[in-house]
């Protein structure tokens, strides 16, 4: 069990406020850590975000099979060590990022400063909102292809969605699944044609146009799929539901505070995670896809490692007069 910070132990000035307690946090932390910095992470439900709540876990390098529970305590565990203090449950509200000492605001009313933010909050996958949904998540209903795809080698899947990522999600699990069947609430796919007409020539996939789900069925596991389309209510029959229908990033506080962010909400950084305000980086999932731990923590690490070179002086005289993020998408 993880130990929150007791609130009567807690300064009000640090080095570097990090908020967000997942893969990126955890990372960028550890590594600000070990620069001597004074570290604190603001997390407002629990220690390793999404993936504290991942029954299973087969693509971190070094755990070939590790529960999400185990993974977040030993990173929880591996700051701690490293000197960071986590302040948990507690949410952010606020922040003023435009002077020297930038500002983060809690929900119990606590105004945190520091020199340099870490906005790590992660983003969220958008659900079904059916029932059965949330019961058998990681029991058969997964948001991650390549998460979670080898677990159902031989085994019929459904593919909900209709996107770029929905199609090449069906293109991997097809050469994993024994069948894969997508389910669109429109008449074709909107991804880019050359992924339609790959999926389209694959002899063990299919296809349902104009319809959705409207349950997923199952006791211990998933066991079919309900949907309703022109031609009424079909029952699949499926080991497994992967749902692609787009993601939330948790960027809103971020954006009231001035930080930009693409169309879709994602924040803009440039290589070294920058935002547009000095002294303040982004990275994890709230900067855009693949929603990946590996992708996560290097972000992580290239953040920290900016933030000890260009905001406290590690390797330049004058960090402040050479800031200008160009933002961009390396993958």
């Amino acid at each position: 069990m993880f130990s929150p910070l007791r609130r009567e132990e807690l300064p009000s000035s640090w080095d570097v406020v990090v908020v967000g307690g997942g893969p990126a946090g955890i990372t960028a932390s550890i590594y600000l850590a070990r620069y001597g910095l004074k570290v604190l992470i603001v997390e407002k439900s629990s220690v390793g975000g999404k993936v504290s709540v991942n029954p299973i876990i087969e693509n971190f390098p070094g755990f070939p099979s590790i529960t999400g529970e185990e993974l977040s305590r030993i990173f929880h565990e591996h700051a701690r060590k490293s000197g960071v203090k986590i302040l948990f449950p507690e949410e952010v509200i606020g922040m003023d990022l435009d002077g020297e000492e930038k500002k983060v605001i809690t929900k119990s009313g606590r105004e945190l400063s520091a020199k340099a933010v870490l906005i790590a909050t992660g983003a969220e996958d958008k659900k079904l909102n059916v029932p059965g949904e949330a019961e058998l998540y990681g029991k058969g209903v997964s948001y991650c292809a390549v998460c979670d795809g080898p677990l159902f080698r031989d085994k019929r899947v459904v593919v909900v969605g209709g996107g770029n990522t929905a199609a090449v999600s069906a293109l991997y699990l097809a050469k994993i699944a024994k069948e894969v069947i997508v389910v669109h609430r429109r008449e074709k796919m909107r991804a880019e044609q050359a992924l339609t007409e790959r999926l389209s020539s694959l002899a063990n996939v299919s296809f349902r146009w104009n319809s959705y789900v409207t349950e997923i069925m199952g006791r211990e596991k998933v066991e079919g799929v309900k949907i309703r389309g022109k031609e009424g209510e079909e029952i699949i029959q499926a080991d497994g539901i992967f749902i692609f229908i787009g993601v939330e990033p948790n960027s809103h506080i971020a954006r009231k505070a001035g930080i930009n962010t693409d169309e879709n909400g994602f924040i803009l950084v440039d290589y070294w995670q920058r935002t547009n305000k000095y002294a303040v980086y982004a990275a994890g999932d709230v900067t855009g896809e693949p929603m990946q731990i590996a992708k996560a923590v290097g972000e992580g690490v290239r953040a920290a490692v900016d933030i000890y070179n260009r905001v406290f002086g590690g390797a330049y005289g004058s960090p402040k007069q050479s800031w200008n993020p160009v933002p961009c998408r390396p993958y």
